[in-house]
């Protein structure tokens, strides 16, 4: 059902041909996009920018239906509710806000001990996981206004169970903590430092890379490394190939890499091989939670395409 109702509501949605590859256009910030998402049931589409605002965007119309004023330093992520009606912003002030996606009123405000890096609540909304750009990153339990558990972390990303964090640290490695307790599961050893992470839904495909580094990793829920995505070595400028994002689609045979090179490749990981490229400068990337969408944030200007 979810996948139905993003392509009728995307679909009343004229695609921008002035764009190289002809994408769906959200227009309206002022300054570069820094963190995206899809609301879960994709009727909405989060941006934050360095303008200081958060725009809600009506997919079906791609208009924004609201924008949110009052950060306290510069934005650095957004993160939905499972239900789609909350909607939690942070910054690098040490700031956290929890809005009501209808209204944009704040509900809620937390305290962070480090510049936040990555939001995620937990599936049943009761906690939000707050990965800290230095390392430093928290559970709060919502409705209590406390920390549940701290951990080392400046990525964080809840399994659709809600049983498992996955959390990313500088000291070179990822690890799966139990989402109760914050004990290791498992932790795993990454060949570089400063490790960036995603993973599917279900927890069972891990993807790993770094903000210098032109390669993705693919990992197991087990933390054996599955391939390597090998990315293009630029002759003059290595600056020019290194990964920008990174995106899995939600049965994990597929990823969606964006490169600083201004390319979007599409990956079939099982064969390591591009399917496809897309032109674009990309800063961050998301894909929709059924995975027929995918967002893409180049500098002031959202690019939508529909994953082929």
């Amino acid at each position: 059902m979810i996948a139905l109702a993003l392509v009728l509501t995307l679909g009343a949605f004229e695609p921008e041909a002035l764009l190289p590859g002809t994408p769906w256009a959200l227009r309206g910030h002022t300054d570069g996009i820094v963190a995206i998402a899809f609301s879960p049931d994709g009727a909405t589409f989060a941006s934050a920018s360095r303008d200081k605002t958060v725009k809600l965007w009506n997919l079906k119309t791609g208009e924004a239906v609201r924008t949110i004023t009052g950060a306290q330093g510069q934005l650095s992520s957004v993160a939905f509710s499972a239900d789609g009606k909350r909607l939690a912003i942070g910054d690098v002030a040490l700031f956290v806000r929890v809005v009501d996606v209808a209204t944009g009123e704040q509900l809620k405000a937390i305290a962070h001990p480090d510049a936040v890096g990555e939001l995620a609540f937990s599936p049943d909304g009761t906690t939000l996981a707050v990965a800290g750009l230095g390392d430093n990153g928290a559970v709060y339990e919502l409705a209590k206004d406390s920390k549940k558990f701290e951990f080392r972390g400046r990525t964080a990303r809840f399994t659709a169970d809600g049983k498992t964090l996955l959390v990313s640290s500088a000291n070179g490695s990822f690890s799966l903590l139990d989402a109760r307790t914050g004990k290791a599961r498992k932790a795993v050893k990454t060949p570089n430092e400063l490790p960036l992470t995603t993973m599917t839904a279900s927890g069972a495909t891990i993807a790993s890379w770094t903000a210098n580094g032109i390669d993705v990793r693919v990992w197991n829920d087990a933390g054996k490394q599955v391939t390597v995505l090998k990315g293009p070595v630029a002759d003059l400028d290595r600056r020019k190939s290194r990964v920008t994002s990174v995106g899995l689609l939600p049965d994990g045979k597929r990823a969606i890499v964006g490169g600083g090179d201004g390319l979007v490749r599409l990956w079939n990981i099982e064969k390591a091989a591009v399917e496809q490229t897309w032109p674009s400068e990309t800063t961050t990337l998301t894909v929709s939670a059924d995975g027929v969408w995918f967002a893409v944030a180049d500098s002031g200007l959202v690019k939508l395409w529909k994953v082929p």
